[in-house]
């Protein structure tokens, strides 16, 4: 905590890069102060999380901070990020465990948004653990929960998303509503994002403030080198490294050393005992070096006369579908032609995931002083990040942003277990352009427009112990391209024993409370129909029958390609029918023998 303290104070290293990529931003952090966030948060994550906010965010923004639970406080109003303000950060963190009892996320955005001043540049970042929990009692409670959580996301979202306020959405703690934090960071063009460790912490408010203040990067290779070109006029190192681990070490192209303890004194380097962060002003140009062990979120951001700039990334990604990319170089605030840009220049754009495996990638190719090119769809979701390179021989440029990959339909089980609701979250998808189908076991579901991008399936009573698979398909005309969807098994009765599916026998599942035993007479069998009619019966015999052979096939393929395979066939059959002859014939002896009469 000395060392959040310490960084508190610095001036960002990221500061030069940031504050001139484009207009000031207003960010409003809006914290939770729940008494759920005892559990949820232990470690108390939220106060890093101002700490790392005051450091990163440059002195050309304006921030406040808020804390909700029953009701919403303001304890740091908005002002612009100057020493001042970073010094009342710090004297927050008592306000973070005077807990409330409920957690009215509703109030918290609605109030959060609707502050002074009426800036156009609004940004809030929701740190929570994602549940509504209003005062209430019995069932009247969950009403008022569920009330306020669908205007959330009927209502609200779309509200702020027309006023041009961005919601990015960190979750902290697994234990939360996600689908509610990712819808609305998606209505609103936000991110959202779990974060159980500091690192994670870190890391996701680093991924916000790229989208709120892009700025250019050079990448840093596997042998960490980066090459610094003589257009770059000042670099910001933040390296990241394990906890009592000594600093890392930049080399120069000259060798010249710079170290924590030792570097010229227009270097600034500040230390946490999670990461450095180094400001190199007029860099020599050249290969750089790092020494010393580093974090794979480790960056080195820029400021230099030409830079890359693009049309507005997406802050959501949807499965299956490509995203059109439009990017160009610029200098001074002009685009750069063919005639002005440098000889072999080259972009590529590629999406990662978290660990850094491509995704997908493609070229973008030269049009009107422009790049243009559609990345291709993944089927992976969750966080990735989007990375456009323009490359030639003489320089690197690099912007790196995080994007949530979602799927087109989302479906999802009622609280009752009497509907399934899908939504399209693609927002060329609609009741007009899309069939949906469901199915349980086999047996075809009722599919009814329930809204203009909403569906709703109704399922029919089962077994409450057991748990039954619906598959849910759909075909989309879209820009004249059919496109079919299949979207995720929902389960009936997800708590219950998993029931017999073919998508249960490929994971080897079995449930306890359903194994039978053909001892055990004819009513043991009762319990195996509760819920189920006949058809349902078939269709799960069917269904059963259908995947076991798909397991065996490649089995049955492959022996019975092998000799010895028929040979032990032959001896088992054999060996069946002597055991069969040898029973027929005790039982003739048996017959034939009489008992004396009296």
């Amino acid at each position: 905590m000395r060392a959040l303290l310490l960084i508190v104070l610095l001036a960002t290293g990221f500061a030069p890069t940031w504050a001139l990529a484009q207009s000031a931003p207003d960010v409003r952090i809006v914290v939770d102060v729940s008494g759920s966030m005892k559990q949820n948060d232990p470690q108390n994550l939220r106060a890093n999380a101002l700490g790392f906010a005051a450091t990163l965010l440059p002195p050309s923004a304006r921030a406040s901070i808020w804390t909700f639970g029953t009701t919403v406080s303001n304890p740091l109003p908005s002002g612009a990020v100057a020493a001042a303000w970073r010094g009342r950060v710090a004297s927050l963190s008592p306000r973070l465990t005077d807990y409330q009892q409920f957690t009215d996320i509703e109030r918290a955005l609605r109030q959060a948004a609707d502050a002074a001043p009426d800036s156009g540049n609004r940004h809030l970042i929701l740190l929570t653990d994602g549940m509504v929990d209003l005062p209430a009692s019995g069932s009247d409670k969950a009403q008022r929960d569920r009330a306020s959580r669908q205007r959330i996301i009927d209502e609200l979202s779309p509200e702020l998303a027309g006023r041009g306020v961005v919601v990015h959405a960190i979750a902290l703690s697994n234990n939360v509503d996600l689908p509610l934090l990712e819808q609305v960071a998606q209505a609103t063009g936000g991110l959202a994002a779990v974060a159980d460790t500091p690192e994670e912490l870190l890391r996701a408010f680093l991924d916000v403030l790229d989208r709120i203040l892009p700025g250019d990067q050079i990448p840093i290779d596997g042998q960490q080198r980066f090459n610094v070109d003589d257009d770059i006029d000042e670099f910001n190192a933040l390296l990241f490294h394990d906890p009592g681990v000594d600093s890392p070490v930049l080399v120069g192209p000259d060798g010249q050393r710079y170290s924590r303890g030792d570097h010229p004194g227009t270097v600034e380097w500040q230390s946490s005992d999670r990461y450095d962060l180094v400001t190199v002003p007029d860099p020599a140009p050249g290969e750089w070096r790092i020494e010393g062990d580093i974090g794979g979120d480790s960056r080195i951001g820029i400021h230099a006369d030409t830079m890359l700039r693009s049309a507005p990334l997406p802050a959501t990604l949807y499965r299956g579908f490509s995203t059109p990319l439009d990017v160009w170089l610029a200098a001074d605030g002009e685009t750069l032609g063919a005639d002005s840009r440098p000889d072999g220049l080259s972009v590529r754009a590629e999406l990662k995931d978290l660990d850094g495996a491509v995704l997908a990638g493609t070229p973008l190719e030269p049009s009107d002083d422009h790049f243009r090119g559609d990345l291709p769809g993944v089927d992976q979701l969750g966080n990735a990040r989007l990375t456009i390179t323009a490359r030639s021989d003489r320089m690197i440029r690099q912007q790196v942003q995080t994007v949530n990959v979602v799927a087109a339909l989302s479906a999802v089980l009622s609280e009752d277990g009497s509907q399934i609701v899908v939504h399209a979250n693609h927002p060329d998808l609609d009741v007009n352009n899309t069939q949906l189908s469901a199915s349980l076991t086999g047996r075809p579901l009722d599919v009814r427009r329930s809204g203009e991008r909403e569906w709703t399936i109704a399922v029919p009573r089962t077994d409450p112990g057991q748990s039954l698979p619906v598959t849910i398909a759909a075909d989309a005309r879209v820009d004249g391209r059919t496109l079919h969807f299949e979207l995720p098994v929902v389960r009936l009765n997800p708590e219950a024993s998993v029931g017999l599916s073919g998508a249960d026998l490929e994971r080897g599942v079995t449930s306890d409370s359903r194994q039978q035993d053909d001892g055990t007479g004819p009513d043991a069998g009762d319990d195996f129909t509760d819920g189920l009619t006949a058809s349902q019966m078939a269709d799960i015999a069917v269904d059963k029958a259908q995947q076991g052979w798909r397991l065996a096939r490649p089995y049955v393929e492959t022996y019975a390609q092998r000799p010895v395979t028929w040979i032990v066939i032959a001896v088992i059959l054999l060996s069946w029918i002597l055991l069969r002859w040898r029973r027929a014939a005790k039982r003739r002896r048996l017959a034939r023998r009489e008992e004396p009469s009296i």
